[in-house]
């Protein structure tokens, strides 16, 4: 059998009505919308329909390809550039591609009704295919690091830009000539397929970039505690575990400190479980505010936060502190403030450190513990350092290259 340009063409069709229920399912399974995901579904339908009504060259009438099929493909790939914007949250020029579109659906009504002419025709479609796919192109290799779901996607645009490029110069040696498509011509058969083909590319790289978000999407709620945005206990422990390893090799002080909530119950059962979630979040955020970008603070369990200190010794870490704890008494700027009749919220802090990741996550935290203990026993809203800090380090030894 014979493969031919309408063939393909089908084939291009069926394939745009299926990417597009791909997406629209892809959507329906996130619960947070990502940005683009409809418009690229309404793009492959719009050029999935296209694709059919070209198929229909010589059945149909000629205005059924050349000007409702070639206003669909423009439109669908103004929607593509559009959904690319959307995707990594920049600002859609909706303005210029809507000019774009009507500049060569102009083009396409003017060599059909004022001067009829295949060539130029075709001419016009393959200049606005290709600045739409370079365009596409341009705005996922500017926006972030390419991975390999972008890489497949940004190929997929390049390739259907130089394959519209490729085929101006053809057009232009032909441009008086007014014969139609034959879509049972080797060369015809041989472009529609490339098309075809990147524009698979494109389609797949899209899915794999989707994908990708929702990985990371369920990784970031696997390390975040949903209510207060702290990190999970999980999340803490394995990224402590990696910073107490460095301290090992740096012989460096890791430094940790738990924040007990005051009286946490008694919020809970005067004011409500909807008043102990919203002392939860206001602690939250004061450590989040209060604490460097290289520390941790995560929920540990209940009305409990940890944070980790690596590269600081106890008396820092006492100093940091205690100024979260002094700053949880004052409102919290931009969130919602605390609910009507909940008392001041005050806290007790145990801080504790190890030098050189000399103990285990397990056993930091039990020292902290053991400081908090003591700081409840004096009276709360207070912080207390370990007894036993662990001494001084001596400075590590560092063989020079020809020398002691």
């Amino acid at each position: 059998m014979t493969i031919d340009g309408r063939l393909l063409l089908a084939v291009a069709a069926a394939l745009g009505v299926m990417f597009g229920l791909i997406v629209l399912a892809l959507e329906r399974r996130m619960r947070h919308p990502t940005p683009g995901l409809r418009l690229w579904a309404v793009a492959a339908f719009l050029l999935g329909a296209a694709a059919a009504l070209h198929a229909l060259q010589g059945i149909a009438p000629l205005w059924v390809p050349a000007i409702a099929g070639n206003a669909l493909i423009l439109v669908g790939r103004a929607c593509t550039v559009a959904s690319c914007q959307q995707l990594d949250h920049h600002r859609v020029r909706g303005r210029w591609l809507a000019a774009l579109s009507t500049l060569f659906f102009a083009g396409v009504l003017a060599t059909l009704l004022v001067w009829p002419s295949f060539p130029a025709r075709s001419l016009v479609m393959v200049a606005g295919m290709g600045l739409f796919a370079t365009w596409a192109a341009a705005s996922l290799f500017v926006s972030a690091p390419l991975s390999v779901s972008r890489t497949v996607t940004l190929a997929g645009f390049a390739g259907m830009a130089l394959a519209s490029f490729s085929r101006i110069w053809a057009h232009a040696r032909q441009i008086d000539e007014g014969s139609a498509v034959d879509l049972h011509s080797p060369v015809i058969a041989v472009y529609i397929g490339a098309l075809l083909i990147f524009d698979v590319l494109c389609n797949v790289g899209f899915v794999l970039i989707i994908t990708d978000r929702m990985h990371e999407r369920v990784l970031q709620l696997a390390r975040t505690d949903h209510l207060t945005g702290a990190l999970s206990r999980g999340a803490l422990y394995t990224q402590a575990q990696r910073d107490l390893q460095l301290a090992r090799r740096q012989r460096s002080y890791t430094a940790a400190f738990i924040v007990d909530i005051d009286h946490f119950k008694a919020i809970n059962d005067t004011h409500g479980h909807a008043a102990g979630d919203s002392v939860l979040r206001h602690v939250a955020q004061h450590g989040q505010a209060v604490l460097r970008c290289t520390d941790l603070f995560g929920r540990y369990g209940g009305d409990e936060f940890v944070a980790i200190l690596p590269e600081t010794d106890l008396d820092t870490a006492a100093i940091i502190a205690d100024r979260l704890r002094q700053c949880v008494g004052q409102p919290m700027p931009g969130p919602p403030p605390l609910p009507r009749g909940v008392p001041g919220v005050t806290v007790s802090i145990g801080v504790a450190a190890v030098l050189a990741g000399g103990q285990g996550i397990d056993e930091l935290i039990a020292q902290a513990d053991a400081a908090l203990y003591s700081a409840k026993h004096a009276g709360r809203n207070c912080t207390r350092v370990v007894d036993d800090p662990p001494p001084p380090g001596k400075p590590p030894l560092r063989v020079i290259h020809g020398g002691t």
